[in-house]
């Protein structure tokens, strides 16, 4: 399943990268029963197809600036842990901001009935 994954000793995919030095990979778990293997692998395989891959990447690997995890941890750093309320303020701030930018924060705003200022609005 490692066959999409970026070639070489520098690549992010653990089983690439022990390829690359001729060693075996070691598997990290046990994996998913066949019971549920078989129902997602179709699924799975729809959507690691290179045509899909290449719209949604444009032609690159990971990139933690654009990616969830990286806008989550910004919010909420790993070095730092206050509180379980915290953690989930940071993610949903994350998730909204992801998913529509500083738009879907400025319409939480709106349903809080918290007016935005014009620097909110203008961002």
């Amino acid at each position: 399943m490692h066959g999409q994954c970026p070639i070489g000793k520098d690549s992010w995919c653990y089983s690439q990268r022990a390829l690359s030095c001729g060693k075996k990979p070691k598997e990290k778990y046990k994996g998913l029963s066949n019971e549920v293997l078989n129902i997602i692998k179709p699924i799975y395989l729809e959507l690691c197809t290179k045509e899909l891959l290449t719209k949604c990447l444009h032609g690159k690997t990971q990139n933690s600036n654009e990616s969830l995890n990286g806008v989550i941890w910004q919010r909420v750093p790993k070095e730092f842990f206050g509180c379980l309320k915290t953690l989930k303020s940071g993610v949903l701030d994350a998730v909204i901001q992801f998913n529509d930018g500083y738009k879907g924060c400025v319409e939480v705003f709106k349903k809080l009935n918290i007016t935005p200022g014009y620097f909110t609005l203008k961002a």
